[in-house]
């Protein structure tokens, strides 16, 4: 089929494929290797969040906060944190107000990077879709100007025919 192509259409057409072949190399990475250059903090976000966020913390602030209010409880009247634990609610307090920023820094970071992993994912499928398009239109040509060759040929082949059948009957009579 690249044969039926000009000059120019096949440099386009190698153009097409030289430029989706670098973004599917992209693609394929690790989408870590084409995130974007992550700042002091962005880094320090995304490292609070990865903390944060597993069962080991959620055991560590649990087996705390259940030492902290079994201690003031069984002390009672020399705790340093009386019933209803208003420093404890302090910590707690201090603690989601840091965290919840953090969590939404690392997630604006994610989805920037998931925004420019998309927008080359869409990318491709615009090439790819032209590219099957233009290899359509080649085809629907190839095959026109096939068809014409044949009825072409057809028709000469008939006129042979004609010719040879004239041709027998003079004989014969």
């Amino acid at each position: 089929m690249e044969k039926m192509m000009d000059a120019k259409q096949k440099e386009h057409l190698s153009e097409l494929r030289a430029k989706s072949a670098e973004e599917h190399e992209a693609l394929i990475r690790d989408p870590k290797d084409s995130e974007t250059e992550a700042s002091f903090g962005d880094r320090l976000a995304e490292k609070i969040t990865g903390a944060i966020a597993t069962w080991k913390f959620i055991m560590i602030q649990t087996g705390i906060i259940v030492g902290w209010t079994g201690y003031n409880i069984l002390v009672k009247k020399s705790a340093f944190d009386p019933f209803p634990f208003i420093l404890l609610n302090l910590f707690l307090s201090f603690q989601s107000a840091y965290t919840a920023p953090a969590i939404m820094m690392n997630q604006k970071r994610q989805a920037k990077n998931d925004q420019i992993r998309n927008e080359m994912e869409s990318d491709v499928n615009v090439k790819a879709d032209l590219e099957i398009t233009r290899l359509q239109e080649k085809i629907n040509q190839i095959s026109k100007e096939d068809l014409a060759e044949l009825k072409k040929q057809i028709t000469t082949m008939n006129n042979l025919l004609e010719k040879l059948t004239a041709h027998q009957d003079i004989k014969t009579t």
